[in-house]
């Protein structure tokens, strides 16, 4: 049994790594239904489709295993009612849900699995070097020193979104300019066009209800954060990260 769970335990590793580097923009999908994304249309539930059929034989044999749990199915259930969503916006959402069900296998079948925020994933696979240095120094300050994170964050937002200008318009204003300045750089990026919707509904409200971590932590005496607004920079990273690390 040992050797069946020691080869369980490499394929899921293998496949959670698999799910992380699914490019829901650019890769392209085998024909999954009718009238549902084919030939060089990117199709975001056909690629996580292709992933499950992929490793279908690892997820019956962990089905069988004992303590296993219907991996797959889970995954599909949570998959349910976006066959025909094209918004890659929302499968990026969607895939830690997707990681989260492997994580669950993962510590079922090894208890000294530690299960790490999707972030640390994340962060290594930026190629920009000052952005990823930046979040890594970020995941380690964080609950530590909520306030000197909340003034980084600012930068680490501008990178962001230049990273996701280099890909989207190189020759813009947003992907060619020095100054860093958040305010400065969503204005560029919103009349660059830069951002998908919902990006820029992300940022947009960001901005909006969260003065405190945006402008006035790093312009104004007496203000500070409160740590548990550590949790709002992190979901928001989470979100815009997704389409320029792959």
């Amino acid at each position: 049994m040992e050797l069946r769970r020691t080869k369980l335990i490499q394929q899921l590793r293998e496949a959670r790594e698999e799910l992380l580097n699914i490019n829901f923009a650019t890769d392209t999908s085998r024909y999954y239904r009718a009238g549902i994304g084919y030939g060089n249309v990117s199709n975001p539930y056909g690629l996580v489709d292709d992933w499950l059929n992929k490793w279908n034989p690892m997820f019956v044999r962990f089905n069988a295993f004992p303590g296993g749990y219907y991996l797959d199915v889970a995954i599909r259930k949570s998959m349910e009612g976006y066959e025909q969503e094209t918004d890659v916006e929302i499968f990026n959402e969607l895939r830690p849900i997707f990681v989260g069900r492997i994580d669950m296998g993962l510590s079922i079948l090894d208890q000294k699995y530690e299960v790490k925020p999707l972030l640390e994933d994340y962060t290594k696979r930026i190629k920009d070097t000052k952005l990823a240095e930046l979040i890594k120094e970020f995941n380690a300050s964080k609950d530590i020193a909520s306030n000197l994170v909340a003034m980084g964050f600012r930068t680490i937002l501008s990178l962001i979104i230049q990273e996701k200008a280099k890909r989207v318009n190189p020759t813009s204003n947003t992907a060619t300019c020095t100054d860093l300045a958040p305010r400065e750089m969503i204005d560029r990026a919103r009349n660059d066009n830069i951002l998908s919707p919902d990006e820029q509904r992300l940022v947009n409200s960001f901005v909006s209800t969260h003065q405190d971590i945006y402008n006035f932590v790093a312009h104004r005496p007496n203000v500070l954060i409160d740590k548990s607004e550590v949790d709002t920079m992190v979901d928001l990273l989470n979100k815009l990260l997704p389409s320029i690390i792959n």
